[in-house]
This record gives C-alpha cells, sequence and structure tokens, in this order.
C-alpha cells in the first residue's frame, strides 16, 4: 500500500508541475473558452448527448465543448497516460471504479466546492464519488446487472413470473432448454467477470471490502461460481466460449429467441428492443437478480460520473458543463431516450422517468445492488479476476482454484505480501 502511495505522490507532484502546460488556454480574445470533454458513450447515447452539447452551448455562447469520442475499454488508460503528460482532457467521463485511483493519483480537481448541496443524487450513486473524505465526480448515471427474460418464451413453459431463488431459476432454465434445438434457458457472458459478480454475492460471497479484506476465495464465493459452472454443465446454457464476441453473441442470443434469460444492464436495453423478440416493449421483462440458498442476493453497482482534471484551466466553465449534463431535466432525457438510471432523485419525479415501466423496473433492481470495493484499485480489479473466470469456463481450472489464484493477484495489487 505504501508503495502505491509513494507512486501517487510522485505523480500528483509531476502533475502539479505540468499544470502550467496542461490543458492548453483555448480562451479567445472575445472571452469564448473551449473545454474538451472525453465521451466514452455508446453510439446510441452519443446522439443524446449531441442534442444536449448543442443546447448547452446556445445556452452559454461564451463556452464551446470540443468532445472526443474515447472508446470505452481505452479510456482509463488513456486519460491517465494524458495526465501524466499534462495533456489531459478538461472533463472525462469516468467509470465509478477509476475515479478513486484517478484522485489517488492527484489527477482530478476536487468537486466539494462546486458541488455544495448533494443531497439530491442517489446515496448508492454518491458512494462512489467520493474518495479521501473528498468529492471527485458528479454522478451522471448509475447502473446495475439484473435478470432480464421474455415474457413470451416463459408463458409458453407454463412460468407467469421470473424466479425469485436461484433454484427457481435453475429449474426455469432447465424447462426452457433444448441443446438438440439450440434453445436455451440462459445466456452467459463467459470472458467477463463483472457478469460472475451476483452469482459470487448469492452464495454469500464477495469480492473486497473498503477495508481491503479479501473474499473472492471465500467459501461462498466458491459455491457461486461452482453453481454458474454447473449450469453449463447441465446444459441450460450454451458452452461456447468466445472472448472477443461473447457481449454481442448475448445480446444476439437474447434477441432473436434462441435464449430466454440473460443478465443484462440498462445500457443494453436499447439494443435489444430492436430484436424481433421485443418489437413490443411489454415482452421485455426485468427481474432483480435470484436470491441464494440462505436469501441473500447482489448486482454489482455501476455507473459514470463526471469529473475535472486538476490541471484545468477551465475548471468554472467545466464545472458548469457538467452541471448541465447531470441535471435532472437531462438525465431524464437520457432514461427516456437510452433506457439509463438517473442518478438523481428527483429525475425519478419526472414524466418521462415516472411513466417509463422499463425505467421504473430497473430501479427495483438498483434498490437490492451491491457496492464494489471504492478503492484506489477498484477499477484495477479484473485485470486479474476476468482471465480465471475464463479459465473456469474454458475448464483449466476448477472454482476453487480460479478464485484462490484472483485472491493471490488481489493480494499482490494491494500490496499484502
Amino acid at each position: 500500500m505504501k508503495k502505491f502511495f509513494s507512486i501517487a505522490a510522485s505523480l500528483a507532484l509531476m502533475v502539479s508541475m505540468l499544470v502550467g502546460c496542461s490543458s492548453a488556454d483555448d480562451s479567445a480574445s472575445n472571452g469564448q473558452v473551449t473545454i474538451t470533454f472525453w465521451n466514452t458513450m455508446n453510439d446510441e447515447e452519443t446522439e443524446t448527448l449531441k442534442e444536449m452539447i448543442a443546447n448547452f452551448e446556445k445556452e452559454n455562447k461564451n463556452i464551446k465543448v470540443k468532445v472526443e469520442n474515447v472508446p470505452f475499454a481505452e479510456a482509463q488508460n488513456k486519460f491517465k497516460q494524458a495526465a501524466q503528460s499534462g495533456n489531459a482532457p478538461d472533463v472525462l467521463r469516468s467509470e465509478i471504479a477509476w475515479t478513486p485511483e484517478f484522485a489517488a493519483l492527484g489527477f482530478l480537481e476536487p468537486l466539494d466546492s462546486y458541488l455544495k448541496d448533494q443531497s439530491d443524487f442517489l446515496e448508492v450513486a454518491l458512494k462512489y464519488s467520493k474518495w479521501n473524505g473528498k468529492t471527485w465526480s458528479v454522478p451522471q448515471v448509475t447502473d446495475t446487472l439484473g435478470l432480464l427474460y421474455n415474457k413470451k418464451l416463459l408463458a409458453e413453459k407454463g412460468f407467469k413470473e421470473p424466479p425469485k431463488t436461484w433454484d427457481e431459476f435453475y429449474k426455469m432454465a432447465k424447462a426452457l432448454s433444448d441443446p438438440a434445438k439450440d434453445q436455451w434457458g440462459y445466456y452467459h457472458r463467459q470472458s467477463d467477470a463483472y457478469w460472475a459478480q451476483p452469482f459470487i454475492w448469492s452464495f454469500g460471497g464477495g469480492l473486497i471490502t473498503d477495508n481491503k479484506e479479501i473474499q473472492i476465495n471465500s467459501p461462498g464465493s466458491v459455491k457461486g461460481l461452482e453453481f454458474l459452472l454447473k449450469l453449463r454443465d447441465d446444459k441450460v446454457m450454451p458452452d461456447e466460449f468466445d472472448a472477443q464476441n461473447d457481449y454481442n453473441n448475448l445480446q444476439q442470443a437474447f434477441k432473436t429467441g434462441r435464449a430466454a434469460m440473460v443478465l443484462q444492464g440498462p445500457w443494453a436495453v436499447s439494443d435489444i428492443l430492436k430484436g424481433e423478440q421485443f418489437k413490443d416493449p411489454n415482452n421485455l421483462g426485468i427481474a432483480p437478480i435470484p436470491t441464494g440458498p440462505e436469501g441473500k442476493t447482489g448486482s454489482p453497482v455501476g455507473g459514470h460520473g463526471l469529473v475535472i482534471y486538476a490541471g484545468s484551466k477551465h475548471k468554472e466553465a467545466s464545472f458548469k458543463f457538467i452541471s448541465y449534463l447531470t441535471s435532472a431535466e437531462n438525465q431524464a432525457k437520457f432514461a427516456k431516450k437510452n433506457g439509463l438510471l438517473p442518478a438523481r432523485k428527483s429525475a425519478y419525479d419526472h414524466p418521462d422517468v415516472k411513466n417509463n415501466r422499463l425505467v421504473r423496473d430497473w430501479k427495483k433492481v438498483l434498490n437490492q445492488a451491491t457496492n464494489r470495493p471504492v478503492i484506489p484499485e477498484g477499477g484495477q480489479i479484473y485485470i486479474a479476476f476476468s482471465p480465471e473466470i475464463q479459465a473456469a469456463f474454458k475448464k483449466q481450472k476448477n472454482a476453487k482454484q480460479a478464485l484462490d489464484a484472483v485472491a493471490q493477484a488481489w493480494k499482490q495489487l494491494l500490496h499484502k505480501q
């Protein structure tokens, strides 16, 4: 741990030295400033964003927003590299787990003096904006994984309600599967450990606590992964490992009716509704994660916040832009057009949200979501986690061997050895 913060301190000093040459001053003689925004939204969300930026610039004629679309998978490392060289954007859309790391490295501007009233934000979203007693980001959207199901396919087998327990889920998925016809009760994203977390939590396991206790190879965690692997072994989900394409394969299987149930998040809904099975949106069911043997459940809290680079020359203008994007009105627009979950409480009272059945259902799922560790290393835990989950699905390791390997890697990450 000391090693991490000695590196962090050195990088923070480097950032302070680079402030003078960072976020180049684009102030025009007429008083107009240009702020740079790194956007990590998908294509559909970006279309909504474009409308908002156009409106923002109309209302704030002295501020121009220069948008750079950065692939989500590249943004974390790209921002760190840019900040180290003094060339980071004024504003970044940061995944919630990245924020503590960026803050510890000295790359972010504290926002407490800007965001004085925080009472309207959902606590589940606001928690990830804070680290070490300060606020570093403004929540833009929140999300989690839920159980999505095809109501028609379930009804054809006599199921009127989604499963409430994993035991019920197993029986339903088994009844909905016909391997000879390539028909499956469930489809799982095997390459990404994020999708394994609900199983781990439901069976009494854990990841890492905020005080850095490693729980990933606890008996409950092992049982959860064993249950997930059993779904494959018992042919209630297809045994097809494709790390490069499994997200799209999951979407396609569900959209076409090849799979009756999946775990997915709000970000996927707009694409799912384009599928032949969901021309009628009412056929899409959204339910909380089933409970495990002891009544426990859990689903990872995700989402994004907007952060200001510590070296920005336009912090006031940047925060004005952030305030606009994260307003209740604009969070409601993202909910209406893209199915995203607002991070503001008041947005749920907006007619576009209150009358949106899918968003209401997601809110119920969010109520039982589980916090991931709010630690500087939180954004790095999947570097070791996902490959070991992949090894288990490829039958190279059993559940305990895979999770023991994750625990060992996390000990090194947290400098416990």
